[in-house]
């Protein structure tokens, strides 16, 4: 099903039907400010593709005014209020009571740019350390805020968190998903959206997540990463086996076990993604598609393709030149 967010007079599809849906506000300052917090919106999207069990929400509002709401609604949400490097957060005194509530109540928060000076404008400045820009320097001295002489700053208790640049700000959010979902798929994401060099198994969605699953196991990630680099030529399970030095049936039970997934399962799996990808994002002819991915043919591969995504190999490729992707993305 699709989940539609309104804020600010624009919708943000996202794919949802776990209980698991976490939120995600933005606070702007400036209305002008909006079309930057599109970064944040990307982070997420991003972090969708590559973690299981969760979904991610955003929601963009113009300005923290209104009511907090009562302690449940921001059970589990992440209050980000969006500044910028040029000024401070206006805050009269209904805002200030009202993000003094937001900042007791979220699960998280982060303060990013200007709006880190809110923290003593809502009377934690005494006992805060932040990331400052040098602009709001003085002003942060003068009102007892320190430094913590670095782009960003996570609070002890995963609280309020800051960060002196929304580009940093990334970074932060990063640090934050190490601590939600392991460092290994924090790793992932940095690659996947560029803060990073990305490595070999940053190419694969379907990789991430059960390298994940298996709690970075080194039998199933190793597994994994050889079955990456033998797509368009696939291994036998024997030599797979011999390739991560384990026997086909070591390899086989450690893989199921950790992952859930039988192991030639995921070979055609990741086989498939791959083509699914190139259908998507290249002008390659679907028998040079088939070669790459290790299909006999290109009808070998179109029979795999239709029983693993309801769709046809033209469905996708059409698609793309329709300017009109199909949701239907490899899971």
């Amino acid at each position: 099903m699709k989940h539609y967010v309104l804020g600010n007079d624009h919708a943000r599809p996202a794919n949802t039907t776990s209980e698991r849906t976490r939120y995600i506000d933005v606070f702007l300052n400036d209305p002008k400010a909006k079309a930057s917090a599109e970064l944040i919106a990307e982070f997420y999207d991003a972090l969708n593709d590559l973690v299981e069990d969760h979904i991610y929400v955003v929601k963009v509002r113009s300005a923290a005014t209104g009511a907090a709401g009562d302690p449940l609604h921001w059970a589990g949400r992440t209050a980000i209020f969006w500044g910028d490097i040029h000024k401070a957060w206006p805050c009269g005194a209904a805002d200030k009571a009202r993000i003094s509530q937001i900042l007791n109540l979220a699960s998280r928060s982060v303060l990013v740019g200007g709006a880190v000076l809110l923290l003593a404008q809502t009377g934690r400045a005494g006992e805060t350390t932040a990331a400052i820009h040098p602009n709001f320097a003085a002003a942060a001295q003068e009102i007892g805020l320190a430094d913590c002489q670095a782009g960003m700053h996570r609070s002890p208790d995963n609280r309020v968190h800051s960060a002196a640049t929304k580009l940093s700000a990334l970074r932060l959010l990063s640090d934050c998903a190490a601590l939600d979902h392991g460092e290994h798929l924090a790793d992932t994401l940095r690659g996947y959206i560029g803060l990073t060099e990305p490595e070999r198994t940053c190419s694969s969605q379907l990789a991430a997540r059960l390298i994940q699953r298996s709690g970075a196991d080194p039998m199933v990630r190793q597994a994994i990463e050889t079955m990456l680099d033998n797509v368009e030529d696939p291994l036998k399970i024997t030599d797979l086996s011999h390739a991560v030095g384990a026997s086909t049936r070591q390899l086989q039970r450690r893989f199921l076990g950790k992952t859930g997934v039988k192991l030639l399962i995921t070979y055609r799996e990741l086989r498939l993604e791959r083509a699914h990808s190139l259908l998507r994002h290249t002008n390659m002819p679907q028998s040079e598609i088939a070669t790459a991915t290790g299909f006999s043919s290109a009808a070998a591969l179109g029979r795999a393709f239709r029983a693993r995504y309801n769709l046809t190999t033209a469905d996708v490729r059409n698609q793309r030149f329709a300017g009109e992707l199909s949701d239907r993305r490899p899971r």
